[in-house]
């Protein structure tokens, strides 16, 4: 038997299947008694083959995965049938109406043509032909809505009650006109046309309006929800496919790994008893070759074992002692290495002393530390305090820990031999024996002068602007909480002043940032100059500066204050050699007065401030509650005008533009109106500063520039001749990027002709970026658009402006106009202007003009356009349509 055991682990890999049968026949042999003759082995009971078995199982598996796939195919063919189906009847279903309601506004848009072109029919003996039309296809609409509104009224009845009481009204009209038609009272038709059919035809229009975009709704919803039902059918179809592709892949799995669990359990036992491991005999499944063998090799393991065991576990036992003690040995040692390396190398400093407090041993590093040798005793290892006051109450908590055997910690500023100063962290700890008793004391120390200064620039930094040394916001509102605070225990007030620098932007711009923070800093010293130490003056960013006055018992005394800072910059900054001024505004809010909390007042500053600077700037102004409304209001305003685009509130306006030489209408200027459905029509002059302050001008400029060059196209198109549109653009519109490419797509887009298009700018736009402005007139003048100079006479240096800028037209402020009859000085200056835009060769636009006297004398000056209440308001695109392009070619102006 122990030549068995030799044999059957050669080289440590486990026996072959030759092998194994092999011990198995030694097996079956050494379990029968000892004969001089040849042993006898029993033949095994008849097995089924291993090959028929596996065939069996192969062929179960691929009919199973046949059957499967069919069940699969069949499964989803019906699924995308269906699918398909309840996509088709969804969209037939919504296209339906979708068209009925198209072919009705058809018709009801042909009835409305004919009925505005049979006025203008001359032709008498036409007139019964285009009065057949319209019978016509008033029984067409009518046959057609018939059944429309029945369908209608099943989902939306009142939509079909409305849409069939407008039809009634709007027919009514039409047969009224088609007798006055017959009566040849053409006249009396045109009334009807104009007046009363107008709102029916609309209302009628409306509705199939708001029909067609609900259908279109429904219809956009069903579809979508019928493509969501064939996703997840698709999807339900793709995961049942998965799922059965994945049922056969874990049959087969499960297959495999029961073949090669037999086999790998065979090897797995042969391997083991080979290396002489304890095993339990293995499990014989099947009745086959493979279960034979398995028999016989639990047979022979048995005897192998039992002859084993005994060995096998003196010798564990015996290698387990000598591993544990060798273990822990090379452990105690690796500690005790690691302990000593730790403490010696450690930056930290490290003394160690005895119960009684007697020192040790020091580290390197605490000598480094101290500058000097450690004392023999604890108690005096402490060194020279450089803070007295400090060093007692540390010195003190230090030995009454030493003393009671208590663990410390601390900080102090300590000073070595050489008297220099540093700061070190100090921790006392009681080391105990395994009984728990203290045996020794472990004191270390560890410089933190770095981390101290650290510290404090860190300090520093969150509380103070690095440029001008003052408070930042942080600290300033912390110390107008402290004022506050202070104000309410003594029933005093205090102050605070919002500073904003008046031209601080213009002189950055001009000099660079490196003046601009000379600039700043000056400005600082000035504010520190001009209120008292205890007072705060911060910078909270920017140009912005704070100055939190306490102690104020009166407003007269923050009125002193703010007048010493106006007076502080009266002189002129000097920044490289330069003189420059930079005024402040000032923004005042006291507390209680104003606000009890700091962030109210810092606000109610801040709007002051603006109040301030709309009063003309370098003054100051103290906060009210209208300065409080208004600013609410702003803010109301800008939230109603953001979408109200979208919502279609806004509409372009257009006052007509006439030739003072014969009247004939040259143009029109498009004007913005707004129509809130709770505020209603909003003045332009509420609106359009909210709107450029909020940049919201810039989407609804580049709208109205849009619409107004559609319209100008086609009233162009219908007068068959040029037709000028100006359009006003705000200095924030201007100067957003991408302007100039705006209005030439407008001009691509809507083939404008050269100089059929003007753009109205105002003197306030030239003076910021002159240079970025005249680039964007050169370019808007090389695509054929013409730039008005629009309010002229109201700046100081417009006349400086049109030798600078390549305007073409000018057009004189209404001002001027509108006092031509009573003031000689008005009369004087629209002659010089006029003259000296002829000398200029610029086209003059007189606004304004409301009296027959204004446009008679404006027409003598040889004024090129007048527009004004005289010839008309600015109204809607339809009535501007009907009242100057279609029915009013020229004008006679007034004699």
């Amino acid at each position: 038997m122990g030549g068995n055991h030799r044999a059957a682990r050669p080289g440590g890999a486990g026996p072959s299947v030759a092998g194994v049968a092999q011990a198995s026949r030694w097996a079956f042999m050494s379990a029968q008694p000892y004969q001089s003759g040849p042993a006898t082995v029993q033949a095994p009971p008849a097995r089924r083959r291993f090959r028929q078995s596996l065939l069996v199982r192969l062929s179960i598996m691929f009919a199973l995965g046949g059957l499967l796939v069919a069940v699969i195919l069949l499964f989803g063919n019906r699924v995308l049938d269906d699918a398909k189906q309840r996509l088709e009847n969804a969209v037939i279903r919504q296209v339906q109406p979708l068209a009925a309601t198209h072919r009705l506004q058809m018709r009801s848009n042909d009835l409305r043509t004919l009925e505005l072109e049979l006025p203008m029919v001359r032709d008498f003996f036409a007139l019964p032909q285009y009065v057949g039309r319209i019978q016509s296809e008033i029984d067409a609409m009518s046959a057609e809505l018939t059944p429309f509104t029945a369908v209608l009224a099943q989902g939306r009845p009142d939509d079909a009650r409305r849409l069939e009481e407008h039809w009634q009204r709007y027919r009514g009209d039409l047969e009224e006109i088609i007798r006055h038609a017959g009566a040849m009272d053409l006249a009396a038709a045109e009334n009807v046309t104009s007046t009363r059919s107008r709102s029916a035809h609309a209302a009628i229009s409306s509705i199939l309006r708001d029909l067609v975009s609900a259908t279109e709704l429904a219809s956009t919803e069903a579809y979508r929800q019928a493509q969501q039902e064939q996703q997840r059918q698709q999807r339900f179809f793709l995961a049942l496919s998965f799922g059965g592709f994945v049922f056969l892949a874990v049959g087969l799995l499960i297959f495999a790994r029961s073949l090669s669990r037999r086999i790998r359990t065979l090897r797995d036992a042969a391997t083991g008893l080979a290396a002489g491991e304890d095993r339990e005999p293995i499990a014989i499944s099947g009745d086959d070759e493979i279960a034979d063998l398995g028999m016989a090799f639990n047979a022979m393991q048995d005897r192998v074992v039992s002859r084993e065991r005994s060995l096998r576990a003196a010798r564990e036992e015996l290698e387990e002692r000598v591993t544990r003690r060798t273990h822990a040995l090379a452990a105690a040692n690796a500690r005790l290495w690691m302990l000593s390396q730790a403490v010696e190398q450690n930056p930290i400093g490290v003394l160690i002393a005895n119960i009684d407090r007697r020192v040790e041993y020091a580290n390197p590093a605490y000598v480094r530390v101290t500058g000097r040798p450690a004392d023999t005793q604890l108690t005096g290892s402490l060194p020279d305090a450089a803070d007295l006051e400090r060093s007692r109450e540390i010195d003190a908590a230090f030995r009454m820990a030493l003393l009671a055997g208590q663990d410390w910690e601390g900080e102090r500023r300590s000073r070595r031999p050489d008297n220099s100063e540093y700061w070190e962290h100090l921790r006392l700890v009681t080391v105990r024996n395994e009984q728990g008793r203290p045996a020794h004391l472990l004191l270390m120390r560890e410089d933190i002068s770095q981390r101290r200064m650290q510290e404090e620039k860190v300090a520093y930094q969150a509380y103070y602007d690095s440029l001008t040394a003052l408070p930042n916001r942080t600290l300033a509102l912390d110390r107008l909480q402290q004022a506050t605070s202070h104000a309410g225990r003594e029933g005093s007030k205090c102050a605070v002043m919002f500073i904003d620098l008046d031209n601080f932007k213009q002189i950055n711009d001009t000099l660079g940032h490196v003046a601009g923070d000379e600039l700043l800093c000056q400005a600082a010293e000035r504010l520190r100059s001009a209120v008292r130490a205890e007072d705060t003056v911060a910078r909270l960013g920017g140009d912005e500066f704070l100055v939190i006055l306490g102690g104020v018992s009166h407003a007269s005394d923050a009125d002193a204050v703010a007048s010493k800072i106006i007076h502080a910059f009266a002189p002129l900054f000097q920044i490289d050699g330069r003189e420059f001024g930079a005024s402040p505004s000032i923004g005042v809010s006291l507390y209680p007065d104003d606000g009890a909390e700091p962030a109210v007042l810092l606000r109610n500053a801040d709007l002051a401030m603006y109040e301030a600077k709309e009063a003309g700037r370098n003054t100051f102004r103290f906060f009210n509650q209208k300065i409080h409304d208004d600013s609410v209001a702003r803010m109301e305003m800008e939230r109603q005008l953001r979408g109200a685009l979208e919502r279609g509130e806004l509409e372009v306006h257009f006052q007509p533009l006439v030739s003072a030489r014969d009247g004939q209408l040259v143009g029109a200027e498009a004007l913005l109106r707004w129509t809130h459905p709770v505020l209603g029509r909003v003045p332009p002059d509420r609106f359009i500063p909210v709107a450029e302050q909020s940049d919201l001008i810039v989407s609804i400029g580049s709208w109205v520039l849009d619409e107004a060059c559609a319209q100008a196209a086609r009233w162009r198109k219908a007068r068959n001749g040029a037709f000028i549109i100006a359009v006003n653009v705000s200095p924030r519109q201007f100067s957003s990027p991408g302007l100039v490419d705006t209005i030439r797509a407008c001009v691509d887009k809507y083939a404008i002709p050269h100089g059929q298009l003007e753009i109205e700018v105002t003197e306030g736009l030239l003076i910021r970026n002159p240079g970025e402005v005249r680039d964007a007139m050169l370019a808007l003048e090389a695509i054929g658009v013409t730039v008005a100079l629009d309010d002229f006479g109201t700046g100081y240096s417009s006349l400086s402006y049109l030798r600078a800028f390549p305007f073409h037209t000018i057009k004189i402020d209404r001002s001027f106009i509108r006092d031509l009859s009573d003031d000689a000085e008005d009369c004087a200056l629209v002659v010089a202007a006029i003259r000296m835009a002829r000398a200029l060769g610029l086209k003059v636009v007189a606004e304004g003009v409301e009296t027959e006297m204004q446009s008679r004398f404006l027409t003598r000056q040889e004024s090129d356009v007048l527009q004004g209440y005289l010839f008309g308001p600015p109204i809607a695109a339809k009535d501007f349509f009907v009242d100057w392009v279609q029915n009013r070619p020229g004008a006679e102006l007034p004699a």
